[in-house]
């Protein structure tokens, strides 16, 4: 393929393989060790679909699609846009989380149950959406290479915009699509742990966990946008690694507090959440 970087495509295909990959890896693993029920795993994809996949995905890009002038006029705006991005991805998805918690899985509340939930969210999210993502990437890596603008009988304007793509694509180093496979493995690990936190607000009957959740969630999404769009992607990757390494940390803490995760079925609770 003549004018491709071997190393660029590599990349991308490690990176696509990875996305698939890791969640199966996690979920055999850790259900060997943890022993939750399939079910949590399901569940888990299932929130992630209806609380992303077939509602906040298509919503967002319908009203970015309408106000995509707007947002390329005003940085206000559009940093205010990145706000209402992460809040609502930090609603919907935590919201989907108390959802499967007071209603499908009320006999399925121990720590173990709630990692078999997050790797089951988060797993679907790196194989479809994350994975699908790249491997759109890759294709058009490919065919923007390979394109020949003096070929094409086009508008200026369509003309310019494909030229605009064909220099982003020059410009990309073979590494970083390592980047999104990198970033998966914090992913995984703030789904884990917000699943954990939301299921504390049955466990304590507390409703704090919940908007500990929502809070936490927004502000990881928040800030490794912002810090990718000034800084770059790889300061991006180490913001959400510290929150990674956060989550991973009270995921592990909240197991020690987890009387119910001994083995045997929760108990009746209150229910106040």
């Amino acid at each position: 393929m003549s004018g491709l970087d071997a190393r660029l495509i590599a990349s991308f295909v490690f990176a696509i393989a990875f996305d698939v990959l890791l969640p199966v890896v996690l979920v055999l693993v850790a259900r060997r060790r943890l022993g939750f029920a399939w079910k949590t795993v399901g569940i888990g994809a299932l929130a992630f679909t209806l609380s992303q996949l077939l509602t906040r995905v298509p919503a967002v890009q319908a009203v970015q699609y309408l106000l995509r002038d707007v947002l390329k006029e005003s940085t206000p705006l559009l940093s205010l846009w990145f706000v209402v991005l992460s809040l609502t991805a930090g609603l919907f998805e935590e919201t989907a989380r108390w959802i499967a918690f007071k209603y499908p899985l009320k006999a399925f509340r121990r720590w173990r149950d709630a990692v078999g939930f997050g790797l089951g969210h988060g797993g679907l999210e790196s194989a479809v959406l994350v994975g699908g993502l790249a491997a759109i990437g890759l294709v058009n890596v490919v065919v923007l290479t390979r394109m020949d603008l003096s070929s094409l009988s086009l508008p200026p304007e369509q003309l310019e915009q494909i030229r605009a793509a064909k220099e982003q694509v020059a410009a990309m180093r073979w590494w970083e699509p390592l980047l999104g496979a990198y970033e998966r493995v914090g992913a995984m690990a703030l789904q884990v742990g917000m699943t954990v936190l939301v299921l504390q607000c049955f466990l304590r009957s507390q409703r704090r966990w919940y908007w500990a959740a929502v809070g936490f969630h927004s502000l990881a999404n928040l800030l490794t946008v912002l810090v990718a769009r000034s800084v770059g992607n790889v300061a991006a990757e180490g913001v959400l690694t510290v929150f990674a390494l956060v989550a991973v940390g009270f995921t592990l803490r909240l197991r020690e507090g987890d009387a119910s995760d001994s083995g045997s079925p929760p108990g009746p609770e209150k229910e106040y959440c």
